[in-house]
């Protein structure tokens, strides 16, 4: 009966043990990307905010502008733009660091009004939707035809639809004419292009590639696919701090009580142990969040902008 009774109280110690390191396991997940997040995403998990935010908000404010989606419709200050520009990952972040542009967000559009909202999935294994990034800027900063500039300069075209470069044009909206001043500016920008042999300057990539549509509805994409590369900087620093902490690098600090640590007495669980698990359901997490998470949702013309 004593060795039932030990045997019982180990087994409780290894599930409080296990238990603890969950709970540590989910703090420092929720450092690298958020796993809450990922299925009740807030408002603020929407858009990724430029480092120019601040500096447009303050000139706004001093200009007694309230920063509303009813003075924007009026004022014409701040405006959405979409483009398809390969895969959206790397163009996203790249125009989010140009001045005057607030927020990007990617997703998927491109496809006829009768097909189904996407999933990651269907867009690669389709031929309708698109990757999309879908923009946020002041046009009292860098005006729609500069911005055309960035998305040449910034785009990572492939050969299959979903990877296609497009200009995205809004005919839907009642401040445009029967044909919208986008159209318009887009069509002289890539026809005086064409015209003039210009071809991107990195890599000679010709302007006859980009493509103009008419917009239709735009799904904002799963959120593991939000601030991508953001997120796996962040990841790539936390594993290397964990293979560190399972290759005892740590064990000498404070005097070497990271060393003798031990997650609970007598568990035999130490700091190395500790990291080696939470680095192991740290990489099944992100190989799962691929999987389960299935939070696509459409984003109307102006949603954007009322994020901010």
């Amino acid at each position: 009966s004593l060795c039932l009774c030990s045997q019982a109280s180990n087994a409780v110690t290894m599930m409080i043990a296990a238990a603890t390191m969950t709970t540590f396991l989910l703090l420092l997940l929720s450092a690298a990307a958020p796993i809450i997040m990922a299925f009740t995403p807030s408002s603020s998990s929407v858009v990724a905010l430029s480092r120019s935010t601040a500096e447009i908000a303050n000139k706004k404010m001093n200009n007694f502008v309230t920063v509303s989606r009813k003075k924007m419709s009026s004022l014409h200050a701040l405006k959405e733009a979409t483009f398809g520009m390969g895969c959206f990952w790397e163009p996203a972040e790249s125009l989010l660091s140009k001045p005057g542009i607030l927020a990007t967000t990617v997703g998927y559009t491109g496809a006829p009004p009768s097909k189904a909202p996407p999933s990651y999935d269907t867009v690669c294994f389709g031929n309708d939707y698109v990757e999309a990034v879908r923009v946020v800027y002041d046009d009292d900063v860098i005006s729609y035809t500069d911005l055309l500039d960035e998305f040449m300069e910034a785009q990572k075209p492939g050969m299959s639809r979903q990877y296609a470069s497009i200009v995205f044009v809004d005919e839907s909206s009642s401040n445009y004419n029967s044909k919208s001043v986008e159209q318009q500016q887009a069509t002289e920008w890539r026809t005086n292009a064409i015209q003039t042999k210009v071809q991107r300057s990195k890599d000679k990539l010709p302007y006859e590639i980009v493509e103009i549509e008419p917009l239709t509805k735009f799904y904002r994409a799963e959120e593991y696919h939000q601030r991508y590369w953001e997120k796996q900087r962040l990841r790539a620093a936390i594993g290397a701090v964990l293979i560190a902490g399972v290759s005892g690098a740590f064990d000498d600090l404070g005097g070497g009580a990271v060393g003798n640590f031990e997650l609970w007495d007598g568990s035999g669980l130490g700091f190395d142990s500790v990291c080696n698990v939470v680095f192991l359901v740290g990489a099944a997490w992100m190989i799962l969040e691929r999987l389960i998470v299935r939070d696509v949702r459409e984003l109307r013309s102006g949603d954007l902008i009322a994020e901010l």
